[in-house]
């Protein structure tokens, strides 16, 4: 008999179908991170359509098709010594107001089966009745099947003592109080409790007087919205603890992996900044060439010794002394010793960044229990010389300006003859070249001013010529390198970032559904 309703609680029923339908699209999207949750939405959906329900359970032999049979005043659900309900079963006694009793097996049922279908239809109950028998008054296992009733699906219980026929009445009253003292403890609310006989009748009146008043129409309707709603808060739960454990085991694998990222990063910087020493060293080197050129260019470009060189003819062997100034300085053999420390502090760097990420990595798979495999790392073999030789040479390739000039001076004849040949064309040969290109342009006494600026702009751009190639070659290889752990890296990182933006919509969601599903069950005590 469907129940009748007002228009109070019909809305009540709309607003429970909605945050069933709310729930079925959080599990939807839920699916992609947790694909073993299933939930059976249509049966909450036919939950609220269904008559209104009371679900029998208990151990077999306990009497629960005895009393089925007794409520309905014939025999209409087998009994038997062995568990004889096969599948739920529903009945609809008469005289009852329309209530549909449902048998099931027995929850301690010896074929696994049974005990599996009872506890699958629980969900869907509105009611429970709890049936006992007086020859094992809530066992152990009855215990934990109404703690796991009360905790995990909230439903209104009833609690029947059958088979008092077997005993006299002072033994009923002790087994009474038993059972009381041990409902106290196992639920959170004390239920209704009938000692009766299913056999003989005793006590049969009372109890469905009971069900009579108790389950009024207005009683049927708070529990017949209730049911759907408590077990949807029970796969929100389930839904919350595993999605918590998600995030919290996602926000970890991605800490790893971004501390990976940020070491690397932090050895870079501190790379660069001792790559400020080496910058340093190379400014000193041509510092120093710069100064000691300057010396050379006032004392040789004065007007009296310009004039005294024109009146003795004195060759000025300006050549002679720029090469030994030059020399001196040993800016070449400076410079490749700078090239070699360098290039040594760098494969060092490169291997300890390697050996961190490595570890750093493999700590990652260890805790989280991931199937990301560490990458095996190329880290190509470079003989610090050879390495520090090839960068210099890719530094003299573009200083071809100082031979043109060195040619002209060669040519004009201004500051002596200069020979020039792919065997004396080293970095000594650059810095003559280049001074007397701007010597030769520029070797008026009053002039030199301007001309040892020149000078030193064509020095500090060969400066930053040979700085910049050292550091640009020394961060490609490191960067070759490193990019093997980017490749792996970034990729886990947007995935883990991906599935955390998931949890968080998911417990965003679950969390709205939740503060509604409790809003309508406080609209629902209301009625």
């Amino acid at each position: 008999m469907p129940l009748t309703i007002s228009t109070e609680q019909q809305q009540l029923f709309d607003r429970s179908l909605k945050t069933i339908e709310k729930v079925e699209g959080l599990f939807v999207e839920a699916k992609e991170l947790f694909p073993e949750f299933n939930l059976d939405i249509n049966a909450f959906k036919q939950q609220l359509s269904n008559p209104f329900s009371i679900f029998i359970c208990g151990e077999f032999n306990a009497g629960k098709s005895s009393l089925l049979n007794r409520l309905n005043n014939q025999e209409i659900a087998t009994v038997g010594f062995l568990p004889t309900t096969k599948s739920i079963e529903s009945y609809n006694p008469e005289g009852l107001g329309g209530l549909v009793f449902i048998d099931s097996p027995g929850i301690n049922s010896i074929i696994e089966q049974h005990q599996e279908l009872t506890e699958s239809y629980l969900q869907q109950a509105d009611i429970i009745l709890f049936v006992t028998s007086i020859e094992r008054p809530l066992s152990k296992s009855e215990q934990d099947f109404l703690a796991i009733v009360d905790r995990t699906w909230d439903r209104k219980i009833i609690v029947v003592i059958n088979k008092i026929d077997l005993i006299d009445e002072r033994q009923i009253e002790e087994v009474i109080k038993f059972v009381n003292n041990g409902l106290k403890v196992i639920l959170a609310e004390m239920p209704p409790v009938f000692a009766l006989s299913a056999e003989t009748g005793t006590g049969m009146d009372e109890f469905k007087n009971f069900l009579l008043a108790f389950l009024a129409e207005s009683e049927k309707v708070k529990l017949k919205l209730r049911g759907p709603q408590s077990s949807l808060l029970v796969y929100l739960d389930k839904l919350q603890q595993k999605n918590q454990e998600l995030q919290n085991k996602l926000q970890t694998e991605k800490t790893l992996f971004d501390r990976t990222s940020k070491r690397i990063e932090e050895r870079l910087e501190e790379y660069n900044l001792l790559f400020g020493l080496f910058k340093d060293n190379i400014e000193d080197l041509f510092t120093a060439l710069i100064q000691g050129v300057n010396e050379l260019i006032d004392s040789n470009t004065s007007f009296f010794t310009v004039l005294k060189r024109k009146f003795t003819k004195e060759e000025d062997l300006l050549e002679e002394r720029l090469a030994k100034t030059i020399k001196d300085i040993q800016l070449d053999k400076n410079l490749q010793e700078i090239f070699k420390e360098a290039t040594f502090t760098f494969l060092k760097y490169r291997e300890r960044i390697v050996r961190e990420a490595k570890e750093d990595l493999e700590t990652a798979v260890t805790i989280t229990e991931d199937s990301f495999i560490v990458p095996a790392v190329n880290a190509e073999s470079l003989e610090v010389e050879q390495l520090a030789e090839r960068i210099k040479a890719a530094a003299e390739m573009g200083l071809d300006r100082f031979v043109k000039l060195g040619i002209t001076a060669a040519a004009t004849g201004v500051g002596g003859q200069i020979l020039f040949s792919t065997a004396s064309v080293d970095l000594t040969a650059f810095a003559v070249a280049g001074f007397f290109g701007l010597l030769g342009l520029n070797a008026i006494p009053n002039e030199r001013k301007k001309a040892k600026e020149e000078l030193e702009i064509n020095f500090r751009n060969l400066q930053e010529n040979y700085t910049k190639t050292l550091k640009d070659t020394l961060a490609a290889e490191l960067n070759k390198c490193l990019q093997q752990f980017a490749d792996i890296i970034r990729p886990k990182q947007e995935e883990l970032e991906n599935q955390i933006n998931i949890t968080k919509s998911i417990q965003q969601q679950e969390e709205a559904i939740r503060t509604e599903i409790q809003t309508l069950l406080t609209d629902v005590e209301k009625l």
